[in-house]
């Protein structure tokens, strides 16, 4: 019956088959001359030479040098692993650099830029092995020293990153290279030439990867330390900015369930804790102290209200006459904040009890953070906090969930730019950056809230914040729990909208238990919907849904079927995009897809931070296929197209391969990418990133057993991991005669609708 609700549909991926597809597209022109190229390279590294023996910078044994790329060799395929030739020679992470030609003009593009841990001798070889000329007849080594721009030292200005010129002293973040045959002596030499005492640090080394190290740090031993060869970059730490509540009544507050059970779905909440005798939270709320000193009021009744926002959402509207149900999930609140009496190492140290904990409980599989360090991202570097909820994300053992982390965008959205762009950690590229909403005096009509950070978000991650959810303002207040009992408190801000988030995505995970939290992720991307009269950086993929069901809901003529799976290395697999006899209706189809996917971070480059991805192709008609060859005049490649459906394309067929057209592999995508540079594809088509959301409006006519296909693509070595990725595909076809939903699953009977539970289900004793 037309207006009819149904369950979504899963289990997509037992129709997920492997392909093989040819490689396509042509070297690109190598930039220098071979024999004009070395003797500019070895020049260059006799300038490092000059610099070491002069000591123009402070080195340990093992040197950090850079290999700068030209613009437009940031691929994969253009690494200069040929430079590498002897084992005491290695990449340890890359950059982006600007672009600067000869005569000192700045240009507007970028270029790539590696970093290469050496010594003397691995630099004394390389020299050796361009002056000798014993590679000369290699080819993808000449190729490689043609597109390189130069060999050379970070200059110190490119390690110094977002100081503003009356900046005089500040905690910041420190970022040295992994030097992991001299950690200890790196140490050393980081406080004997920065003068800064150890008592003012903490440090955080991980193997094989940076160390971090969060400093109280002035103007003078900012201008010691950035000739420290090891130093990979150094910004300012913003202090934890929390946002207030305020109480607004006390013996207003809505009854809470009367019932004496609770949800085992659990949320763990990192915050200033949360007073767990509330009425509102009793029950559902444990807290665990991980601080030593006692509560900050402040940041007690912040977390107060956020585990209030993830048990129970808005509470506008509803007063002591409003019996509460009882909440789809419950909370483990754990105290992280204040750490100690001054503030100032507070945010390493909650880094550093978020990490022991999600390590230590496989059993948190949703969590929220609405805190952060306050302050804009930096293109070219990674602030811990976002490393470590994105390694924690990952870093699971087989079979295993992966967690998710919903994080606060921040507020600092009506600031000029860039100091408006997201913060920290909410650039995660595993996780979901939360920017906020409000609603209109005039007409209740959703706005983007002017407090709400913005985007671009990082390399990875371009899309951010992921969505946006109702924050709340000053005229339209988030209405929360208060920090007495039976009270109401008000406030504003992303603090709330992530808990927001998380209490919807806890709704859906109760509602079916087909719903993981990543799928949940997927699921309120896909169906958040985007406002055009907001930029793309404002608002993200779009507003969030409100209502959980109608996330979880199809009809007749619109229906969304879920994928999750694994792809394998470098495999392709065709996707298939469930449309029994959509060729044979009139009108117009409607397809949108969103996926997901959950990597390996590598924080050594952040212009590589995703060490995977999934490249998505869309082929609308399994045979309409393209056919071309080269006119021998011109040499330009001629092409046709063939619907081999049609009985006369069928003919003609013959005809051009007679010819000698030869006919495409595979059928004609609607967007080819082949001959699109690696800038271009990371541009529009956000190549790299986790999350992949678009949609293609066709004919019916145009469309026969559509299907997507999906390549994993991978760089950084990362050759041997699998991706775990998720799925959504909605596809809408009003003119579809009968039911599209029936159709489908009477066609492929291994789809099915997912499994809706009664709330019952889920609950279990408040005090076991």
């Amino acid at each position: 019956m037309t207006g009819s609700k149904y369950p979504i549909i899963a289990h997509g991926e037992l129709y997920v088959k492997p392909i093989e597809k040819k490689n396509s597209g042509g070297p690109k022109d190598i930039p220098h001359d071979y024999e004009e190229a070395k003797p500019k390279i070895v020049a260059d590294l006799n300038r490092i030479f000059d610099a070491i023996h002069e000591k123009h910078e402070i080195f340990l044994k093992e040197k950090i040098v850079c290999v700068r790329m030209e613009p437009k060799f940031e691929a994969k395929s253009y690494v200069p692993n040929q430079l590498l030739t002897t084992d005491n020679l290695s990449f340890v992470g890359g950059r982006k650099y600007r672009f600067t030609e000869d005569n000192g003009v700045e240009q507007q593009q970028v270029a790539k830029l590696y970093f290469v841990k050496t010594d003397d001798m691995g630099l004394s070889n390389l020299r050796e092995t361009l002056t000798s000329g014993v590679k000369d007849d290699v080819q993808n080594w000449r190729d490689q020293i043609g597109s390189i721009h130069s060999l050379d030292l970070l200059r110190p200005d490119e390690k110094i990153m977002g100081f503003p010129e009356d900046w005089n002293k500040g905690i910041v973040e420190i970022v040295l290279h992994p030097l992991e045959n001299e950690h200890d002596q790196m140490l050393d030499n980081f406080y004997s030439t920065s003068k800064i005492p150890r008592k003012d640090t903490r440090v955080k080394a991980y193997k094989l990867g940076l160390t971090f190290i969060s400093a109280k740090c002035s103007r003078v031993e900012l201008e010691n330390i950035k000739r420290f060869n090891p130093l990979r970059a150094m910004h300012p730490l913003g202090q934890i900015d929390i946002t207030p509540v305020r109480t607004v009544s006390v013996g207003d507050a809505p009854q809470p369930s009367s019932s004496n059970k609770k949800s085992s779905i659990v949320v763990g909440v990192f915050d200033g804790g949360a007073d767990d005798t509330l009425p509102l939270l009793k029950g559902y709320v444990k807290t665990t102290d991980c601080a030593v000193i006692a509560p900050n009021e402040n940041y007690l009744s912040h977390g107060t209200a956020v585990c209030g926002a993830v048990l129970h959402g808005n509470l506008a509207g509803k007063n002591k006459f409003y019996p509460l149900q009882t909440p789809y999930v419950s909370v483990e609140s754990f105290r992280v904040l204040p750490i100690q009496d001054k503030a100032d190492f507070e945010l390493y140290e909650a880094i550093d009890e978020i990490e022991k904990i999600v390590s230590g409980r496989r059993d948190l599989k949703l969590c929220n953070v609405s805190f952060g360090p306050r302050g804009a991202i930096i293109d070219d570097s990674i602030n811990r906090f976002t490393y470590v909820l994105d390694q924690l994300t990952y870093d699971v053992s087989e079979g295993e969930v992966n967690p998710l982390f919903c994080v606060a965008a921040g507020n600092d959205g009506d600031l000029p730019e860039p100091f408006n762009r997201v913060q920290s950690p909410a650039d995660m590229v595993n996780g979901l950056g939360v920017g906020a909403y409000t609603l209109t005096t005039v007409d209740g009509s959703k706005i983007r809230a002017a407090y709400s950070c913005v985007g671009r978000g990082r390399e990875g991650a371009k899309i951010k914040p992921d969505l946006l959810d109702f924050g709340g303002s000053i005229d339209r207040p988030f209405v929360l729990v208060g920090s007495k009992p039976d009270s109401l408190a008000t406030s504003y801000g992303t603090s709330f909208a992530s808990p927001y988030t998380v209490h919807k995505i806890g709704k859906l995970m109760a509602k079916s238990d087909n719903i993981a939290p990543h799928l949940g992720r997927t699921l309120l991307i896909h169906t958040a919907r985007f406002n055009k009269k907001f930029t793309l950086d404002e608002q993200g993929h779009g507003f969030c849904l409100e209502d959980v069901d109608e996330i979880l809901s199809c009809d007749d003529k619109k229906v969304t079927i879920l994928y999750s799976g694994l792809l394998e290395p470098a495999q392709i697999v065709n996707l298939p995009i469930f449309a029994p006899n959509i060729n044979s209706i009139k009108g117009m189809v409607n397809i949108s897809w969103t996926i997901t996917t959950i990597v390996a971070p590598y924080a050594n480059d952040p212009d590589a931070y995703t060490n995977d991805c999934i490249d998505d192709v869309f082929i609308p008609h399994t045979d309409v296929f393209k056919y071309t060859k080269e006119d021998s005049k011109t040499q330009k490649p001629l092409t046709k197209r063939l619907n081999l459906c049609k009985a006369a394309d069928i003919e003609r067929e013959q005809i051009l391969l007679a010819e000698g057209y030869k006919r495409s592999p595979f059928p004609m995508s609607c967007t080819p990418k082949s001959f699109r540079s690696e800038d271009d594809l990371r541009v529009k088509d956000y190549k790299w990133d986790t999350v992949i959301k678009k949609h293609q409006r066709m004919r019916g006519s145009s469309l026969r057993n559509p299907y997507l296909t999906l390549q994993a693509i991978d760089r950084n070595g990362f050759n041997a991991q699998s991706i775990k990725y998720h799925v959504a595909v909605s596809i809408e076809a009003q003119s579809y005669t009968g039911s599209l939903y029936d159709a489908i699953l009477q066609t492929y009977k291994n789809l099915a609708p997912i499994t809706l539970r009664n709330i019952n289900r889920i609950m279990v004793d408040i005090n076991s």
